[in-house]
């Protein structure tokens, strides 16, 4: 009863993560302000697009004087869950004139489908494929039938979940398939999902400026990164050159650290040239990162719609 009452959950939790980047991305801010005695004196919950929307930095600043304010979050995308922290009695250097996050990253094994179990018992229906995924780059379609993860046999979405999260991040899998009477197989490599921990802290120095001095840095050294026009009012062109041929990973970030695209590119020779459309999202700051190997690179860019 109990493995059955975990599956349950496990399943749907995964559904929920697979199936959000297309119709269920969720977006939740709760702020908690406290008088001197500890008594609490106001909260207040935030959620869609007044979550995104929220400007965290601006909203600690302006209440410093207070006796303690906690600020707790979840942004959660089909690639993503970003979790933000501020707790003022846990912070120091109170004085500072900026806030700053500090990051923790970690990375689940992740395919990328959401299914459902069949009534016989044999296999998963493939409902949906998240873009950018491993399964998408696998060619796994929404009208084909998961019966077999690397030699193990599948009876429910479970018992995938199980075996994808039991798996290592970059390992080629074979993946069983069915469709029509047609049996067969495809390779497969387990790809991430990011869960992102932000909490924020009180700081000396203007962050922004501090990322793009060090940008600066180590882009005329190794590679540059541009992106155009800024600000942008839905595209922005983005160009990348590199002396490295490792792949590159293009990762577009909110304000908040939430992964909202993230998209792999292999057999990198040196040039990347492409367009990436921001009509989808609000107005404020979007962070463009290309990844290769150890290094990052990112560009600040501002949406302003007309």
């Amino acid at each position: 009863m109990r493995r059955m009452l975990l599956c349950t959950l496990a399943v749907f939790g995964f559904i929920n993560l697979s199936f959000s980047q297309i119709n269920m991305n969720t977006e939740r801010i709760s702020v908690k302000i406290y008088d001197e005695e500890g008594k609490q004196i106001e909260r207040f919950q935030l959620k869609g697009e007044k979550a995104l929307s929220f400007d965290i930095p601006k909203y600690i600043l302006d209440n410093n004087q207070e006796g303690r304010l906690k600020i707790n979050g979840a942004m959660r995308t089909a690639l993503s869950t970003t979790i933000i922290k501020f707790d003022s009695d846990q912070t120091s250097n109170e004085e500072g004139d900026y806030i700053c996050q500090d990051v923790e990253l970690k990375q689940t094994p992740f395919l990328g489908v959401w299914g459902t179990g069949r009534a016989d018992h044999n296999g998963i229906d493939i409902k949906e494929v998240v873009p950018a995924t491993a399964a998408a780059r696998a060619y796994i379609t929404s009208d084909e039938i998961i019966t077999g993860f690397d030699g193990i046999v599948l009876a429910n979405f479970c018992d995938l979940q199980t075996a994808v999260l039991g798996s290592e991040i970059g390992r080629k899998v074979e993946l069983n398939l069915r469709k029509s009477n047609s049996e067969y197989s495809k390779d497969v490599v387990i790809g991430s999902r990011d869960i992102k921990t932000i909490t924020y802290k009180y700081c000396e120095e203007d962050p922004f400026e501090m990322v793009e001095e060090n940008n600066q840095d180590l882009l005329s050294q190794e590679a540059t990164l541009n992106a155009f026009p800024n600000p942008t009012g839905s595209l922005s062109h983005v160009q990348f050159q590199s002396t490295s041929k490792e792949d590159v990973i293009f990762i577009v970030t909110d304000i908040k650290g939430s992964v909202i695209h993230k998209e792999i590119y292999p057999n990198f020779t040196g040039n990347l040239n492409l367009d990436y459309n921001l009509a989808q999202e609000i107005d404020g700051t979007y962070i463009l990162t290309i990844q290769q190997g150890s290094a990052i690179y990112n560009r600040k860019v501002q949406l302003i719609k007309e």
